[in-house]
């Protein structure tokens, strides 16, 4: 009887491993949208560089989760004039390099939030973003990765200017970039949404499920 017990409780052990093995948690939940954001290096006087001088710049990662989960990682590097930072900056969108402080945010949408944000990737504009390249001056650098049936959707920002005509008349770039970064700011309780964020050209027109969801509009 007892080796018939021992048995059993072995079996439901393994039965158990099995199963966790294959019930996601909301970090290995798949990704419905990921972006990378860049700043650019600023300088500020720092003793304990040789040089007396130093820079400074920051990278982040934004991921929305299908279980509703938001991860926010933003990783804080700075090296000293004269040096190179690991990897040099532009070289990665990576959020962990080696000379890095990297900090990880989390926090769940409602089910209301999310299905209003997977409205807004669905929106005929938002699909049909395109990357805008520009060799000027502008707010950061940012890649986005919106995960379609049909493939990933990738768009790249350099040098976003949220003034340029381009995006003025074709605003679903900003705004993307806009419900990324009000997301970021939710989940590390810090910072504050970009004045070029607010006043944005309103997107036109609606998706087929806001037609038949009323309640799922734009905020």
């Amino acid at each position: 009887m007892k080796t018939t017990l021992v048995q059993i409780k072995t079996l439901a052990a393994i039965l158990s491993l099995l199963l966790s093995a294959f019930v996601p948690t909301p970090s290995q939940s798949h990704p419905v949208v990921t972006q990378y954001e860049r700043q650019r290096p600023v300088g500020h006087k720092d003793p304990s560089c040789k040089s007396g001088f130093q820079f400074s710049f920051t990278t982040s990662k934004l991921t929305v989760f299908e279980s509703r989960e938001v991860v926010y990682e933003l990783s804080e590097h700075a090296f000293c004039e004269g040096q190179v930072p690991d990897p040099p900056w532009g070289a990665t969108w990576d959020t962990q390099p080696r000379d890095s402080n990297k900090s990880v945010f989390r926090y769940t949408l409602t089910v209301s939030d999310f299905a209003q944000f997977r409205s807004f990737l669905d929106r005929p504009d938002v699909k049909s973003t395109e990357s805008f390249l520009n060799a000027g001056p502008g707010v950061g650098d940012f890649k986005i990765i919106i995960r379609r049936t049909s493939g990933p959707q990738e768009t790249e920002a350099l040098s976003l200017m949220p003034s340029h005509i381009q995006l003025i008349e074709h605003p679903a770039l900003v705004h993307l970039v806009c419900r990324a970064k009000q997301m970021a700011r939710v989940a590390s309780h810090a910072g504050e949404i970009p004045d070029w964020c607010e006043g944005l050209k309103p997107l036109t027109g609606k998706t087929l499920r806001e037609q038949n969801e009323p309640g799922l509009g734009l905020k």
